[in-house]
């Protein structure tokens, strides 16, 4: 069991890093040591191209309240410029809790072309045919990679998947599906709102304190409202199910503060991004 000084050790250990291409007229933020793999492929969108009309202008990869057509033709630039099979996506229908779907090459549409999953937040696969899909404005993007099984999973942790350990559910699921050892495993988080920015109410503050009581994660903004630090969060439960820090990667991009990003919290009504991740054909 960690403690607050151990924790907070592993955790200055942790990678922060990201890259950033545009290509086939979209951008593509992604984490260096996960484009260091050649087995997978991934990234994260941003709202660089596309044809969106206002107040989603650009690349939105949300259905919801845009135009489907106009979206739909987003995803087949996403697709086109990320260089994955349009025909191979399968995506989440989140709903903001920690349920994590085994798919396979039988799901490919689901959520895009063919009817929506089950409600849930997180999907594993260990088939090269599938390319997972997470969508996001502020919320993070966990990936997963076990290069000893050949399996990966990808997840939207919005604040209460986060608290709920939706991370710790899909390392769960993984190892329960493919055999997965925690400690082959490489995690990391895409782009979502920063330490600094993510600001609650002392009541959400105090949950996540009491779930995650070995991690700093309390801040305090300009206007004397408190913070919470969900970078902290996602590694802590990580770490909780054996990953090595590491082994733990952090893009580091906060949503609220990057204008080539949707965000809720600096928006309102807006856009949002999308996360994929895939095995590459052997």
């Amino acid at each position: 069991m960690m403690d607050r000084p151990s924790f907070q050790e592993a955790f200055g250990r942790i990678q922060v890093a990201h890259t950033y291409r545009e290509q086939g007229g979209v951008g593509i933020y992604t984490l260096p040591a996960f484009s260091a793999r050649p087995e997978i492929d991934h990234g994260f969108s941003a709202r660089i191209g596309g044809v969106s009309k206002p107040p989603f202008t650009g690349l939105n990869l949300s259905f919801t309240h845009d135009e489907r057509a106009d979206v739909m033709e987003n995803y087949r630039r996403f697709s086109r410029g990320a260089g994955f099979p349009e025909d191979s996506m399968v995506m989440d229908s989140y709903e903001h809790g920690i349920t994590v779907l085994q798919v396979d090459r039988k799901d490919r549409g689901r959520g895009y072309t063919r009817e929506s999953l089950p409600a849930c937040d997180g999907l594993i696969t260990n088939d090269p045919e599938v390319t997972l899909i997470t969508g996001h404005a502020d919320c993070m993007a966990f990936y997963f990679f076990d290069p000893v099984k050949k399996a990966i999973g990808l997840c939207h942790a919005g604040w209460r998947g986060a608290l709920g350990r939706i991370g710790g559910n899909v390392i769960a699921q993984m190892r329960k599906a493919y055999g997965s050892d925690p400690r082959d495993m490489l995690c990391g988080v895409g782009p979502s709102i920063c330490p600094k920015c993510f600001e609650v109410g002392e009541d959400v503050c105090e949950d996540f304190e009491a779930a995650f009581p070995v991690c700093p994660l309390r801040g305090v903004n300009g206007r004397g409202n408190p913070t919470v630090d969900l970078w902290q969060v996602a590694a802590c439960q990580f770490m909780e199910q054996g990953v090595l820090p590491e082994h733990i990667f952090l893009m580091g991009v906060c949503t609220q503060e990057t204008m080539n990003l949707y965000s809720y919290r600096r928006e309102g009504r807006t856009g949002g991004m999308a996360a994929f991740l895939r095995l590459k054909m052997e």
